[in-house]
């Protein structure tokens, strides 16, 4: 009876070749049995057949291709081994020691000795596909079987990592088309395993930078059980915490997971459902058909947003019977093209048929006889106890325009094409160049050159198989190339599932893609219909972010969640939010933050604009009183050689329309921009102004003054009251104020400076503090005191010396405007425009008042009464004449007025004493006329006296002489009715 041959050898197909490759695929899904033990489940006709017959397609081409591998005129041809592993990782370890049985060479001889397995079965060497393409020994009739120089596979990372744990140990290189843990990454670990498609840890960050293109702060993770599940997810957990993402939730799946188990883990996401709306998913194909299914179980339809890696990518299998749970998801699948020519090869495939070799081989493939019969629901030998078996007809053919690619068989195709070009790169090292239309196998050097191909170490073909040489464009136009951790280059497309509004159906469209090299990139024509079908983004976040200025207050740790649940609180005025948005930062000396407190900038310096409001009210009033003053001193000096202008003493006038002219000039100083020049104007300008102004009243009131007091204790004139003198005074006075000014330049220079009244306002302001400039009016404060003084001692003198009325009245005023001025200008200090315009204003009023007070009346006089602005002098007038005639015995005396003669002798200077002399003798001869005509004559011997000194003297002095001798008589006895 013919042996059976092991469980290993019936599960594998076997292509002739000189140089062969192993493979691993998943062609049936794992089971186990009633007692436990590890079978083989029902076969995955979507995924694993595909790819078998990928790797068979990809050798059959590099076979054909001329340029490959190629000897002079023969071309060393490409076989392979391919097992189905089960989708188990001990199935795939049991698998894969055949590889190293082959590369040990052991020798199996005909049907007398080969192999003893476990159950004691002799396996005949020619018999089986264990044994790949046996070469017998003439002289000894056995056969040497052909090493593994690499092995295609396997598909989960469990199953690569325990093949790539035995394989290592042989040095057999590996080539993986779907494994794709960044465990498979330790090259400590995994020194020979490399694959054709980029590591999670690529696809970690794609959905890392989708996660944070979308704004979403808080989401939950689903994962999976195993190396492609915990590895990816620690992955994009690493990456998260680099972005500042938190996670609400980590749940894992067991490798066999229950319904309660399920249940419970949509529970925890139902919790966080309003913060963490966003679920990424690094789940094997199978899990996420049975969370999906679990999600639905809890109607849950629409809650959630789900991410998911390329575990789920565009499988119809997940969504089979979840189309409303999955709508809005986002899946990632590694880009990949089809393979020209390979949905052909696989249409036109047919069943229990041997297939042809180059070499004059045939092999045939009973996976895809099984495949055939489950696709088309048929057996090949029907059973005539079942009524419900259909035989298997030979027209049956696979649709060609129904059929997909497996997205992994480019990766397959890829990997094979590596293995080609690696094994080119040996074969120049290790096999004599020949021409191409040499004979290598008449001359023996193919023979040569396989061996040398057969035995080159595998360390030194891993190498050659990862180098940057070792590049190639595939048949797609794709670039195959691998890092140098022997990753493929990282791609990916995004796929949005919805429903499709033309059809109604729900599908897959790409939305966007993802590589290592540009990153994220979206496809502008191709919007995302999110759960609910959606346009809006959906929020997965803990915390809203803070307003403009605020910064975030974490938790008690401030580390995994509560670094993205926060409350908010707001900066202070002068700081800036830091960029870590969880503290805020003093800005620097002279610097504030923007408008949303995210950068500290140098404050602007301010300083009086002209354009102000407060300017403009200041320059206004001061205007107003420079054309004023203009406007009276063009009148005095129009009216200068009249009496009034005369009687009010020009000299001081002038001095004193100086001071006022002064005061509101410097308005406009104090409203320029500070600099050295205009601050050392206004310190002694302000001063100088002031002491001009009351420097002259107070030589005007100390002058009437002293001429009463000196009136009511003798005749003797007083000193010091002519105009020369009176000048000399008030320069003295001056020079007293200019003198203190250029001792306080000289001890304090001028210049500016930055003032911060708070820490977002900068004022340029000049160098002086407000006591030194309240300081610097203290002697104008004294000579307003003193002038207050004598307008007081003054303020009862005749109606007809009444100007110092006006004065006291200008200085009582005088003395208001500056005791308001002081709290004002030192209680707003908190705003410079509001104390600048108090200080000019007050300047200005302080000019306004004298100026009104004292010159008002006389230019009322001038424009208005005219007539009042003449000497009386004569006693021509009907007044005095009738005094005189009624005087009696003093009729052939003069009446106490000057005859005409002696008027015309009066110089002109002496005009302005004609009232007072007139007021004398009306006063005195209404009283007594008697009396009145002594009176006269003594005071018209007393006038011509001072006529004659006026020849030689000021007019100020003779009438001032005048005024003595008048007071002198009117003293006896009456001076004080004078002065009620």
């Amino acid at each position: 009876q013919q042996p059976v041959p092991p469980e290993s050898i019936r599960r594998s197909v076997s292509v002739d070749g000189d140089i062969i490759l192993g493979g691993l695929f998943p062609i049936h899904s794992s089971a186990e049995t009633s007692s436990g033990e590890s079978r083989c489940g029902r076969m995955e006709s979507h995924r694993g057949i595909q790819r078998m017959e990928a790797m068979i397609f990809t050798l059959q081409e590099v076979n054909l291709n001329s340029s490959l591998l190629r000897y002079g005129r023969h071309k060393i041809q490409l076989g392979g081994l391919l097992f189905d592993t089960c989708s188990k990782d001990t199935t795939a370890l049991e698998r894969a020691l055949e590889f190293v049985k082959s590369s040990l060479n052991q020798e199996v001889v005909g049907t007398s000795y080969s192999c003893l397995y476990g159950n004691g079965t002799i396996l005949p060497a020619v018999r089986y596909s264990a044994i790949v393409g046996p070469a017998a020994s003439a002289s000894t009739g056995r056969a040497i079987a052909k090493p593994i120089r690499g092995v295609v596979g396997g598909a989960y990372t469990q199953v690569s990592v325990q093949v790539a744990n035995l394989l290592r140990l042989f040095a057999i290189p590996q080539i993986s088309y779907a494994s794709t843990s960044s465990v498979l990454g330790d090259k400590t670990r995994f020194e020979f395993f490399a694959r054709t498609l980029p590591s999670d840890v690529e696809q970690a960050r794609a959905l890392a930078d989708i996660v944070v293109h979308f704004n979403w702060t808080f989401v939950s993770t689903v994962f999976s059980k195993g190396d492609y599940g915990e590895g990816g997810i620690q992955s994009f957990e690493s990456e998260l915490d680099k972005l500042g993402v938190c996670v609400a939730e980590r749940l894992l799946i067991n490798l066999e997971p229950t319904k309660a188990e399920l249940d419970v883990i949509v529970d925890r996401l139902r919790e966080q459902q309003t913060r963490a709306r966003v679920v990424v998913m690094f789940t094997r194909e199978d899990h996420t058909e049975l969370f999906l299914d679990a999600v639905r179980r809890a109607n849950l339809s629409s809650g959630f947003v789900w991410l998911s890696a390329d575990g789920w990518g565009k499988s119809s299998l997940p969504v089979k019977n979840n189309t409303a749970v999955a709508n809005g998801a986002l899946t990632l699948e590694i880009a990949s093209s089809e393979v020209p020519g390979f949905t052909s090869y696989f249409t036109g495939l047919r069943p229990r048929g041997p297939r042809a070799v180059d070499n004059n081989a045939s092999f045939s493939n009973h996976f895809f006889d099984e495949f055939w019969q489950q696709k088309f629901n048929c057996r090949f030998v029907v059973d005539p106890t079942k009524n419900d078996t259909v035989a298997c007809r030979d027209n049956m053919r696979i649709d060609a325009a129904k059929f997909r690619q497996e997205h992994k068989v480019q990766f397959v195709y890829d990997a094979v094409y590596a293995f080609a070009h690696g094994l080119e790169q040996a074969k120049r090292l290790v096999c004599t160049e020949q021409p191409p239309d040499a004979d290598t196998k008449a001359s023996g050097l193919f023979d040569q050159c396989v061996a040398n191909l057969s035995s080159f170490p595998g360390k030194e073909l891993y190498n050659l198989l990862i180098s940057p040489e070792n590049f190639f464009v595939n048949s797609a136009r794709r670039k195959v190339q691998f890092t140098k951790n022997g990753d493929g280059v990282g791609a990916y497309r995004i796929y949005n599932y919805r429903r499709n509004r033309e059809t109604g159906h729900f599908d897959y469209q790409e939305v966007g893609e993802w590589s290592n090299s540009t990153g994220l990139s979206w496809r502008p024509d191709r919007q995302i219909f999110w759960s609910g079908s959606l346009l809006d983004v959906p929020r997965s976040r803990c915390s809203e972010e803070c307003e403009p200025g605020q910064r975030r207050m974490y938790g008690r740790t401030g580390a995994g969640k509560d670094r993205c649940c926060w409350s908010c609180t707001e900066c202070a005025a002068h700081q800036r939010v830091a960029d870590t948005r969880d503290a805020c930062e003093d800005c620097g000396e002279l610097e504030g933050p923007d408008w949303n407190k995210t950068r500290c900038l140098r404050l602007q310096v301010q300083h009086m604009q002209w354009g102000s409001w407060y300017s403009a009210v200041a320059m206004a009033l001061s205007s107003i009183g420079i054309i004023c003053t203009l406007l009276v001193v063009g009148t005095f000096l129009r009216y200068n050689d009249t009496p009034i202008v005369k009687a009010s003493g020009r000299e001081l006038s002038y001095l004193l329309l100086s001071g006022c002219l002064l005061c509101y000039l410097m308005t406009f100083l104090l409203l320029m921009k500070p600099s050295t020049v205009a601050c050392c104007i206004q310190r002694v300008g302000i001063g100088l102004g002031f002491s001009v102004m009351y420097a002259s009243l107070l030589i005007k009131t100390n002058r009437i003054a002293r001429i009463f007091e000196a009136a009511s204790s003798s005749a003797r004139r007083p000193q010091f009251i002519s105009p020369r003198s009176q000048l000399c005074i008030g320069a003295c006075l001056v020079g007293v104020q200019l003198g203190c000014s250029a001792l306080w330049l000289m001890l304090s220079p001028p210049g500016t400076r930055i003032q911060q009244p708070s820490r977002l306002e900068a004022i340029l302001r000049c160098s002086i503090e407000e006591k030194s400039f309240l300081v610097s009016l203290l002697y104008n404060m004294i000579l307003i005191v003193v002038c207050t003084y004598y307008a007081v001692r003054t303020r009862s003198i005749p109606e007809n010396f009444n100007e110092s009325k006006f004065i006291g009245f200008t200085m009582y005023t005088t003395c208001i405007i500056w005791l308001a001025f002081l709290p004002l200008y030192f209680g707003t200090q908190s705003s410079f425009e509001v104390q600048i315009c108090t200080l000019c204003v007050s300047i200005s009023l302080s000019a306004s008042v004298a100026l009104a007070c004292l010159f008002t009346p006389k230019l009322y006089v001038i424009y208005f009464h005219p007539e009042k602005n003449v000497r009386r002098l004569t006693l021509n007038s009907g007044h005095h004449r009738k005094h005189a005639s009624s005087s009696g015995s003093c009729g052939n005396h003069k009446s106490g007025s000057l005859d005409s003669s002696s008027t015309n002798r009066l110089p002109p200077q002496l005009y302005r004493c004609a009232d007072k002399l007139t007021s004398w003798e009306t006063t005195a001869s209404v009283s007594s006329p008697v009396a009145a005509a002594t009176k006269a004559a003594a005071a018209a011997a007393d006038t011509a006296d001072s006529v004659r000194r006026a020849e030689d003297d000021d007019s100020s002095s003779a009438c001032d002489s005048i005024e003595m001798r008048n007071l002198q008589h009117s003293s006896g006895g009456n001076l004080a009715d004078h002065q009620q």
